[in-house]
Order: structure tokens, then C-alpha cells, then sequence
């Protein structure tokens, strides 16, 4: 047994000097994780053998574990499916995100730029989703926005906190501002009316909702799109209030 787990962690360290993606990485796991999988069966052969039966329940209950994930790993990483009976969807569906370690550096630099952004209210003009429909159908077509394969994994087709490539906000006077958007830079069109009277500094025009797939079934939900600005900093609020004092 000490021999097996020292061969396991020599091949577990030779994955780890490669530089590979995680998706051939795991499918090497996946096969590696058949070599316990046979000894644990061995182990229960023999205990059937001495009758042994409280190791033998115990053993084969392991063993039967390994064999599940194996299942489930093979069809993940092998063919793209998630079978129905894959009990780690319910740790997705309850755990917070925060409990699975599987954001990248981009994320979290992702998640500090929006803790510093507040949401603008826009007011958006009756027909905007409209424009919008059409103006992101063109943008998927044209490739300049990145959707995912609904057929083999779940979620949105649009990732979250996707940036709108083409806006612009047009300061109409001190107070009032101009939201466009567009196919491109040269085909803008007014959307909505922004008003605020502290200084806008725009952070992006974000995209939100559109076609998702939950438990297998695709729901449709209207796009609508997120307009964020950075925040105004409390502190230089209180420094300027102290100067006028």
C-alpha cells in the first residue's frame, strides 16, 4: 500500500510540473484514481475470501464511492455531461461561491474594481430593450461578444458583468447626461438620460440577463444593462468638509 501511495504522488507531483490545462489535467487524475480503485478491490476480495465481513461492508462502500466519481469524473471531463445522479451539483446549488476555490487573479482584480463602483440609475427610454435585443444579436453574430454553449453547460449565455463594447455618455449640461449605445462607435443611439449632479466618472456598461439554462431548462430573461460608476471617496468627502470649516 505504501508503495502504491508513493507511485500516486510521484505521477500526482510529474502532473504538476506540466503545464497543462485543467481540463487534460483532470482527466489524467481521472484514470490515475483507477489504480486505487482496483487495489480497494483486491482489499475486498480478500476479506470476502476470510470473511471477514465488518472490513468487507466497510471496503466495499469505499470502493463503490470511488467507482461513483470515477463515473461522474469520466463524463465530466471526458464527454462534457453531467449525469442526473451527480450529487455535487447539490453542494453547488447550496454552498456559497466563496466556498469553492475556483476564481482566477482576473476575477478577483473583477471583484475589487465593482467593490469600488456604485450603480447609476439610467433613465431608460420605453423602446431601449429593443435596441438592445437587436444590437446584441449583432454583437454575438459579429463575434465581439462571448457567449456559452448552453447544450453542455449551465448558466447564462452571456457571462455576468459582460462589457457592452460600444456606449458612449454625452454630457448634455452640468447636471444632465446622455446614455448611447451601438452596433458600433459610428451607429450610436440615445437610450436613456442620466442625471446626477456630482462629477460621473463611468466605470463600464455591463449586460445583464438574456437566455439561461437551470436543472436542464432554458428560460428566457429580457436583457437590461447596468451602468457602473466609481464611488465617491468618503474620505476626500471629509477633507473637503474640514477645509471649508
Amino acid at each position: 500500500m505504501t508503495i502504491l501511495l508513493d507511485v500516486i504522488n510521484g505521477l500526482n507531483k510529474f502532473l504538476g510540473f506540466l503545464d497543462i490545462s485543467p481540463k487534460y489535467s483532470n482527466r489524467a487524475y481521472t484514470l490515475l484514481s483507477i489504480i486505487p480503485t482496483v487495489y480497494i478491490l483486491r482489499i475486498v476480495y480478500g476479506l470476502w475470501l476470510n470473511q471477514n465481513y465488518i472490513q468487507l461492508v466497510i471496503y466495499s462502500l469505499v470502493f463503490i464511492g470511488l467507482v461513483y466519481f470515477i463515473v461522474l469524473n469520466f463524463f465530466y471531463y471526458f464527454l462534457d455531461k453531467n449525469l442526473k445522479g451527480d450529487i455535487t451539483q447539490l453542494f453547488v446549488k447550496y454552498l456559497p461561491d466563496d466556498a469553492f476555490n475556483i476564481q482566477n487573479e482576473e476575477s478577483k482584480k473583477q471583484k475589487k474594481v465593482f467593490e469600488q463602483a456604485e450603480e447609476v440609475p439610467v433613465d431608460f427610454n420605453e423602446d431601449y430593450q429593443l435596441i438592445l435585443v437587436e444590437n446584441i444579436q449583432a454583437l454575438i453574430e459579429g463575434k465581439e461578444i462571448t457567449t456559452r454553449d448552453l447544450t453542455k453547460q449551465e448558466g447564462f449565455l452571456i457571462e455576468e458583468n459582460t462589457l457592452y463594447p460600444y456606449y458612449y455618455v454625452k454630457q448634455i449640461d452640468a447636471g444632465t447626461y446622455q446614455l448611447q449605445i451601438g452596433k458600433n462607435y459610428r451607429e450610436l443611439e440615445t437610450i436613456g438620460t442620466i442625471r446626477q449632479s456630482e462629477p460621473l466618472r463611468p466605470i463600464g456598461l455591463f449586460i445583464v440577463g438574456g437566455d439561461f439554462v437551470k436543472d436542464g431548462v432554458r428560460y428566457h430573461e429580457p436583457y437590461r444593462l447596468k451602468f457602473l460608476a466609481k464611488k465617491e471617496e468618503a474620505t476626500a468627502v471629509t477633507r473637503t468638509r474640514r477645509s471649508k470649516k
